[in-house]
Formats: C-alpha cells, sequence, structure tokens
C-alpha cells in the first residue's frame, strides 16, 4: 500500500554531499519528510523526498555545508515531468484513459436467460428496437420502462429484468402460465363425428348418446346429442319433457384416410458459372459501415452467401462477407426413387396432423406416372377418436 502511494504522489531521489547527519536534521526540525536515505562508500548520502516537497528541500541548498544533486524522478508526477514537452504521447495517454472510462459504460454484450418458449431472438429484437444492443450507453437506459413495454408486447413474459453489469447487459426474464382454455360448462353442446368410420367405442358421460357401436358415420354427423329426455316414472302417461346439456364423452371408430401429392418429372438444376462478387461491411456498435461502392449486383440469378469475422472476447465488431455467385439453370430428369421417399416423407406428415402415429394400424402406398407428373396416393387404416364439441347455436 506505501508503494503505491509513493508511485500516486510522486518522488525525488538526491544526494547529499557534506555534511549529510546536519542536512537530515535540519530537515526533521522544519518537517520536511524523506525516506530511503543510505550512505554510499564516497561519504555521500541518497534519499528520496516526495514530489511536492522537493521545491522545499531544495531551497536548503545553501544553508549549510553540503551540495544537493538531482538523480532522478519517479511515480506519476515524474512520468508527466518526463512527458512536459511530448503533447502528442501526453494527450494520446488522456484519450486513451477517457475512452477506457467511456467505454466502459458502453454496452457490449446482451445475454437472455430464463426463456423458454419465447425464442431468444425475438427478446433480442423487441430490446433493440428500444435501444438495448450493443453500442448503446448504459446509463442513458431507462430499464424500468423498457422492461414494462416488453412485457406488453410479450404477453408470454410476466416478469423482465435488465442489469447492468459493466460493458454486460444481462436480461432475466420469467415466462408466466399458459392461461387455460376456458369452457362454459352451462352452454349446450353436442358431439358430432370429425371423420367419417365405423364406430368400435363409444363411452357416453353426458348427454343422449345416438349411435352404437358397428354404426357406419359420416363426417358431421351427430355421435351424442345435448338433448336429454326425462325418464317418466312408472304408470305416468304424461311427457316430462327434457333439458340441454353440454354433452362429453369419447367416441373411436375405424377411420380411412387417403392422401395424394405429386411432383414434375423433370425440373431444374442450379449450375454455378465461376462468377462471383464480394462486398465488406464493418458491423460497429450495431451500425454498418460498408467499403464496397455503391451499385446493384450485375447477375440476374446470384446466391447470396454471408460470411462473419466476429472480434474477440464478445467485442460487438464484426467483418461481414457478403458473397453474390451467379448461376445458370438447366433442366434435368428427376431421379423416381428419390422422389418417391421425398414424397413419402411429405404424406406420413400430413397423416401425421390428422392421426397420431400409435393409432395408425396399416398403410399403403401407390406411385404412379402420368401427364409429366409422379403422384404418390397414400392409404391409411387408423382407429382414432373422432369426436368433436359443436356449441348449440344461439
Amino acid at each position: 500500500m506505501q508503494r503505491a502511494a509513493d508511485l500516486a504522489r510522486g518522488w525525488v531521489e538526491l544526494r547529499v554531499t557534506g555534511e549529510g547527519e546536519e542536512f537530515f536534521n535540519l530537515c526533521a526540525r522544519r518537517g520536511l519528510g524523506f525516506w530511503a536515505a543510505r550512505k554510499g562508500a564516497d561519504g555521500s548520502w541518497t534519499c528520496r523526498v516526495s514530489f511536492l516537497t522537493w521545491p522545499k528541500v531544495r531551497a536548503l541548498a545553501g544553508a549549510g555545508a553540503w551540495e544537493l544533486t538531482l538523480l532522478r524522478r519517479g511515480g506519476l508526477p515524474g512520468l508527466l515531468w518526463r512527458l512536459r514537452y511530448r503533447w502528442a504521447l501526453l494527450a494520446g495517454a488522456l484519450v486513451c484513459l477517457a475512452a477506457v472510462g467511456a467505454l466502459s459504460r458502453v454496452v457490449l454484450t446482451v445475454q437472455v436467460s430464463g426463456n423458454q418458449r419465447v425464442s431468444t431472438g425475438v427478446i433480442l429484437s423487441q430490446l433493440r428496437a428500444r435501444g438495448v444492443r450493443p453500442g448503446a450507453f448504459g446509463p442513458g437506459l431507462d430499464t424500468r420502462r423498457i422492461c414494462h413495454q416488453v412485457i406488453l408486447e410479450l404477453p408470454e413474459i410476466s416478469w423482465m429484468s435488465i442489469n447492468l453489469r459493466g460493458t454486460v447487459c444481462e436480461v432475466l426474464v420469467r415466462e408466466g402460465t399458459p392461461r387455460p382454455e376456458l369452457v362454459e360448462e352451462d352452454r349446450p353442446a353436442h358431439i358430432v363425428a370429425k371423420y367419417p368410420g365405423i364406430i368400435t367405442a363409444i363411452h357416453t358421460t353426458r348427454g343422449q348418446q345416438l349411435v352404437e357401436r358397428g354404426d357406419t358415420v359420416a363426417a358431421g354427423d351427430t355421435l351424442i346429442g345435448s338433448w336429454v329426455d326425462f325418464v317418466e316414472p312408472l304408470y305416468y302417461d304424461g311427457d316430462m319433457g327434457g333439458m340441454l346439456v353440454r354433452a362429453g364423452g369419447r367416441v373411436r371408430a375405424r377411420t380411412w384416410h387417403t392422401l395424394r401429392a405429386a411432383i414434375p418429372l423433370s425440373g431444374e438444376e442450379k449450375v454455378l458459372t465461376g462468377r462471383e462478387k464480394t462486398r465488406w461491411t464493418l458491423e460497429l456498435f450495431g451500425r454498418e459501415v460498408k467499403f464496397s461502392q455503391k451499385g446493384g449486383i450485375p447477375y440476374e440469378r446470384y446466391d447470396k452467401i454471408l460470411t462473419y469475422h466476429t472480434a474477440p472476447f464478445h467485442l460487438p465488431i464484426a467483418l461481414r462477407g457478403e458473397t453474390c455467385r451467379e448461376y445458370e439453370t438447366r433442366t434435368r430428369p428427376v431421379d423416381p426413387q428419390r422422389a418417391v421417399r421425398a414424397l413419402k416423407g411429405e404424406l406420413e406428415e400430413r397423416l401425421a396432423a390428422l392421426c397420431p402415429p400409435s393409432e395408425v394400424r396399416r398403410v399403403d402406398y401407390r406411385a404412379e406416372e402420368r401427364d409429366g407428373l409422379l403422384t404418390v396416393t397414400l392409404l391409411a387404416e387408423c382407429e382414432q377418436d373422432i369426436g368433436v364439441t359443436v356449441e348449440d347455436g344461439p
């Protein structure tokens, strides 16, 4: 700690020739501090005094039988003294200190944590629209107002906090619990068939069951009605009527789905011509500095490839290259086997949207070529839930 203090206040090393003991006694009587006093082989003394004390000590040069010789200056004042005629170097040092002090308050990295359903890119885009981005001045950000605005734009987020830690902007989010779907139990509804099929099982919890196992139904047929008749007591000849309820239950049936997909037997293929053009852009603190000249791409058809060269230590500096490669197209026949595999994959995705894979009992494919098209037909037999709740009209 003492060494650091000496470097900060600066010191002067001097040689005392002559009556050194008398000189030190005089400094002590006048309260002029000194340290590191050493006697040399020739009888002279060396010591150090602070940079501020040196003018008073120098005034004692003619007060006795001794001579004072300045050997060197040290510490920060000594460094500035040596740079007193080097204005450019001194100005550069001051500019560097000011830049370090200013850049320490600038946001260089934005980190988002705590999100699961909402993607990080969506959150970063909302923050960037409100000024939270690399290159922003941290103390100038109204973090509380920004958090409120982002929460209003993203209802999935229930809480957000922005913490500035030096050059890192830490964004903490908490996602709310999804709102459950509200069902009006008092509103009458009936259950209809979503797909045609043969009923294999029906379990009614509320409402009037209108079909039995083994019945064939079409899409839109009512399976469980919303009207329930009251059962008249024994020896009662009148009609007690009934009531409207919200039908409930589960209806399973054997269903058949037919899906088709087609693709041309010939297609266009890209062929690179070997001509390309690259444009470079410097991304500095969220701003772009373009090096290339103005003008469009001279190619009619081209592919654009982006390459990024980022700076180390997560600095928001990147060199982006946009390479445009020209290509031509030519017609070539499509490989039938590869086309059939691609169409089968597409049909399987469409079937999964209609029926869960675990409920598919059998799948058959048929491929045919006609009028320049390759058509693949999927025939699937499933056993699935076909009941859909439909609310009664007003």
